[in-house]
């Protein structure tokens, strides 16, 4: 006999702004270049998001037939949901990536890249930090050969 699946804070709230959102995409897809040819500009992008609206549309019959757990209210339930899906752990490193980009522009691109890489594999990994100055050293030599030579980039 199979077990009925629980569904978890938030999921069916969750599941219907994908929905929203797959849709949204779909028309600004469509916008690109219309419908005018299979090789058009937004065919690809079309189909990408046919997809997206078709998965999504499985996905809340699926929730349908789940249980719901009991929450104790909406706003309950929404509190739990976002501690689910947004964990400290995502806060924290969205504030570091922020902080990056606003770094970019007066730091410049190596140097911020640089203090970006550190911190950030500091902060994922608990690397120590001789490994981490290495690590990020040997990437941004090669982000940097590869743009300056390969691609002929210049970096900001």
């Amino acid at each position: 006999m199979k077990e009925e699946r629980k569904l978890r804070a938030g999921e069916n709230v969750f599941s219907w702004l994908l929905l929203l959102f797959s849709l949204f995409v779909l028309v600004q897809a469509y916008l690109i270049s219309g419908f005018s040819s299979i090789s058009s500009a937004g065919t690809f992008p079309m189909g990408a998001s046919a997809v997206m609206v078709i998965a999504m549309v499985f996905i809340l019959f699926d929730s349908f037939k789940g249980k719901k757990m009991i929450t104790g209210g909406f706003k309950n339930e929404l509190r739990q949901a976002a501690k689910f899906v947004l964990p400290n752990v995502f806060l924290i490193y969205s504030l570091i990536v922020i902080v990056y980009m606003i770094l970019i522009e007066p730091m410049h691109f190596l140097p911020s890249s640089f203090v970006f890489l550190l911190v950030s594999m500091i902060y994922l990994k608990g690397s120590n930090i001789l490994k981490s100055l290495v690590i990020s050293v040997i990437s941004l030599g090669f982000i940097y050969l590869i743009f300056q030579y390969f691609f002929r980039v210049v970096l900001p």
